[in-house]
């Protein structure tokens, strides 16, 4: 009893003497402190944001590609599904990523403080500067949203679009430069050109399927696509205003093309089916009651069936 005693005070003095935690620089906290949000959202390098914006049913950029692979006349066995949805992808989501920067600010989600307010310093754009007498003090906010939103966007369109072909990679630096001018025009003319929104909605897009997917002359199949540009061109002015003049005109204009356009390849079911879809429109505009989105469906299914019927006709 004595022996363990004494092993057991020998033990003690031998063990080492503990170092307070202070002395380390060390604290302990009641509750343990949490990261910020924005830290533990932020996994990647670039960050997104996708959401289903406005009706499905409506001429935009998705289904003006669809068209345009439809007017191609390609055989369904043919179709590599997962190049066809790369091209859809890119030419919806990647270039209306990029054409809403045409937008500003205002049409971008709200970004977090710190992207938003760092600022880009660059020598020219100093105070009293040649440049930044020119943006007259508008550049604290242009160059955090072009470095920090606008070239990550139009790099991550570029690459995708590298990967589909070089037909993409071209049409692609056509919608970089197409936005450069919106943006340009919104801040010139203070807003951006109808023509501008109606090429990346709709001429672009089936431009490019139908030039990925045809093996024959594609001169038809572009002259439709810029019929139904100049119609989604109407379609937008004369839902502004139903009296737009200028929008009756764009929409007679398109609609007598694309009828013109399939008496030439001798398809009259194709064209009575057609005018049906698009005979709503008229009456109405007679009638003098506002176009509203009810006719975006009767658009769309005209739009895809005259492009069947191009693929049918070659």
């Amino acid at each position: 009893m004595t022996n363990t005693a004494v092993t057991e005070v020998n033990d003690a003095t031998a063990r080492p003497t503990p170092i307070p935690a202070r002395r380390l620089g060390l604290h302990w906290r009641p509750i343990a402190a949490h990261p910020a949000t924005a830290e533990l959202i932020s996994t990647g390098l670039i960050n997104a944001q996708v959401w289903a914006d406005q009706s499905v049913w409506r001429p935009v950029a998705l289904w003006a590609g669809v068209a345009g692979a439809l007017s191609a006349g390609v055989a369904v066995e043919r179709i590599d599904w997962r190049a066809l949805a790369l091209a859809l992808l890119l030419v919806d989501v990647l270039w209306g990523a990029v054409w809403r920067l045409a937008g500003g600010r205002d049409a971008l989600l709200p970004l977090a403080p710190r992207a938003a307010q760092q600022q880009v310093w660059l020598p020219y754009l100093q105070p009293e500067s040649p440049a930044a007498r020119v943006f007259a003090g508008s550049h604290h906010e242009l160059w955090p949203l072009a470095f920090r939103v606008g070239a990550p966007t139009a790099l991550l369109a570029l690459l995708v679009a590298a990967v589909v072909g070089i037909e993409a990679l071209g049409l692609t630096v056509v919608v970089v430069a197409l936005t450069v001018l919106g943006w340009t025009a919104r801040h010139t003319l203070h807003g951006i050109p109808v023509m501008l929104a109606s090429l990346i909605s709709i001429g672009l897009p089936w431009t490019l399927l139908l030039w990925l997917y045809s093996d024959q002359n594609i001169t038809w199949g572009v002259a439709l696509a810029g019929l139904w540009t100049l119609h989604r061109w109407g379609e937008v002015r004369i839902r502004q205003d139903g009296l737009d003049a200028i929008a009756m005109l764009l929409l007679a204009a398109g609609e007598l093309g694309i009828c013109a356009l399939l008496i030439v390849g001798q398809a009259p079911l194709w064209l009575a089916a057609i005018v049906l879809l698009l005979l709503p429109t008229w009456l109405a505009i007679v009638q003098g009651r506002a176009i509203g989105r009810q006719m975006q469906p009767l658009w769309l299914a005209a739009m895809l069936l005259s492009a069947l019927a191009l693929g049918q006709m070659g």
